[in-house]
């Protein structure tokens, strides 16, 4: 039985589905029944649990030889931090009380660091947390998400400019779809190890704001240009994608870090892997699933 926390999310579903499509039974861990004749559909089992509840996260893993484990956005908190630490120890203690013999935790570039990482800091200190386990654990760091984009395509559609949180506007970093995540995670619990390892997942390439926002008008159709957007407006910005102000700081410290060249991959005593979509692609599914395309 492998066992799949966020589910409903970008990178669990795509664990799941992955999981799946091996043969694999698996549960799916949900918080409602929303989704759930949906996962059965599919041929899942399905768990009810909230991921801060040891109890029900313990029953949820009754059975279990593997987990995906990841902590769920919590952008309109206060205090992302206190709400990540008390979800590592609620997934630790239902872990060491269940038939769990390995676990592949969700992390992200950056994660080695203990300080100017913004909301990065939650994986480092799960990673942490989840280093107490005595079974095997894979940490699977994963590059910027191509998702990072999605919010700001519309603009680039409507106005033919693409604005960047990055501000080196031709510098590529790692960048990696949230489906090849899930589908690194997946191939990662099927495997076998010992202790624990560092997993550096890379997308297909690296790639700058300047390659993205030619994708972005391959896919639409239409000139697109990138756009540094003014630090001085990144508060609001976030804050306008729903963030609280808490939440909004630590992402401006961590694109901060990215822009410094401070948040990296660690590249010693890690395995580094690559995804498979490109940028390109990325693009060109974003645009369909948002209708952006320009028929003119």
């Amino acid at each position: 039985m492998f066992v799949v926390f966020g589910a409903t999310g970008q990178t669990g579903s795509a664990v799941a589905d992955t999981l799946l499509e091996k043969k694999r039974t698996v549960r799916v861990v949900l918080r409602s029944d929303k989704a759930a004749d949906a996962w059965r559909a599919k041929g899942a089992d399905v768990a009810f649990a909230d991921v801060a509840d040891a109890s029900a996260m313990t029953k949820a893993l009754d059975g279990a030889i593997a987990v995906y484990a990841m902590n769920p956005p919590a952008y309109h908190v206060t205090d992302m931090f206190a709400v990540a630490k008390n979800i590592g120890a609620a997934y630790v203690e239902a872990i060491t009380q269940s038939s769990v013999q390995k676990v592949v935790l969700l992390s992200s570039v950056g994660s080695q660091h203990a300080r100017g990482t913004g909301n990065i800091l939650t994986t480092h200190f799960l990673e942490n947390i989840f280093g107490s386990l005595t079974i095997p654990v894979t940490f699977l760091r994963a590059a910027w998400f191509m998702e990072n984009w999605n919010g700001l395509a519309a603009v680039a559609a409507e106005k033919g400019i693409l604005p960047s949180f990055l501000q080196v506007l031709e510098r590529s970093i790692p960048m990696v779809a949230a489906k090849d995540i899930g589908r690194a995670a997946a191939v990662a619990l099927t495997e076998d190890w010992a202790g624990k390892r560092i997993i550096e997942l890379h997308g297909a390439a690296d790639y700058s704001p300047n390659d993205v926002a030619a994708a972005f008008a391959a896919a639409i159709k239409r000139d697109v240009q990138a756009v540094a957007l003014p630090e001085s407006e990144w508060q609001a910005t976030i804050a306008g994608f729903g963030a609280s102000p808490e939440v909004a700081n630590a992402w401006c410290e961590m694109l901060r870090g990215f822009n410094s060249g401070y948040i990296v991959f660690e590249d010693s005593g890690t395995e580094t892997r690559k995804g498979q979509t490109t940028i390109e692609d990325f693009a060109a599914e974003v645009v369909k699933e948002q209708n952006l395309r320009n028929e003119n």
